[in-house]
């Protein structure tokens, strides 16, 4: 039995519980376990690759997404300030430009299909092109002429 001078039975008794409950491991005289060894850059990690290898080939392979995104998606980044100022001017006009052509009527309204009859062809909402305003007033001058003959 333990016994503590001074130290009253209910003491005894909790310290004694504990150390039969396993709570307090009793010394062992054991060797200590060896330690692993440290982990440095010629340590095998696995399939015989040292850790150096398995590092780079990872930092490779996020290097080429990495590219490969920026490649795909265009970015870049600009390095000065007339870098930033001429590529936003350069979006600014672009999208005026669109902005204009848009307005701009489709090509077969614009032009003239040979052998095709015009007055079929000319219809209220269709943009009448050079050519055919050119002719038309060769035609009003003719007969202005017919007139006043």
């Amino acid at each position: 039995e333990l016994s503590w001078p001074g130290c009253g039975r209910r003491l005894r008794v909790g310290v004694a519980s504990l150390l039969s409950q396993g709570l307090f491991p009793s010394p062992s005289t054991a060797p200590p376990k060896p330690k692993p060894p440290p982990l440095t850059k010629e340590t095998v990690v696995f399939w015989d690759m040292r850790l150096w290898h398995v590092v780079g080939i990872f930092s490779l392979f996020v290097l080429s997404i990495i590219i490969t995104l920026c490649c795909v998606f265009n970015c870049r980044v600009p390095r000065t300030r007339k870098e930033i100022e001429a590529r936003y001017l350069q979006r600014k006009a672009a999208k005026m430009y669109t902005d204009k052509l848009e307005t701009v009527p489709p090509l077969n309204e614009l032009t003239e299909i040979p052998g095709e009859d015009k007055k079929k062809k000319k219809k209220k909402d269709s943009v009448d092109t050079v050519a055919i305003k050119v002719e038309e007033d060769e035609k009003n001058e003719a007969k202005k002429k017919k007139g006043e003959k």
